[in-house]
């Protein structure tokens, strides 16, 4: 766990290359949010591929559709 000042590129970069360094290995897939930091950090310390996250696109999606 950590706690960044936002969650731009910079700090996914930052803490995915602390994980690296202490030993992550053979990560096949990351899920998230749709945020462009951890996609971009993902992509560049883990040469992975990127999912986004089942709910938050079911709760962006309801946000947007018409209530009926």
């Amino acid at each position: 766990m950590s706690i960044g000042p936002s969650e731009a590129e910079t700090f996914w970069t930052e803490f995915l290359r602390d994980l690296v360094r202490r030993g992550l290995r053979g990560v096949k897939l990351v899920i998230s949010d749709a945020h462009a930091g951890i996609k971009a950090a993902t992509a560049r310390m883990l040469s992975t591929t990127w999912q986004r996250c089942r709910v938050h696109f079911q709760r962006n999606v309801l946000a947007d559709a018409d209530k009926k």
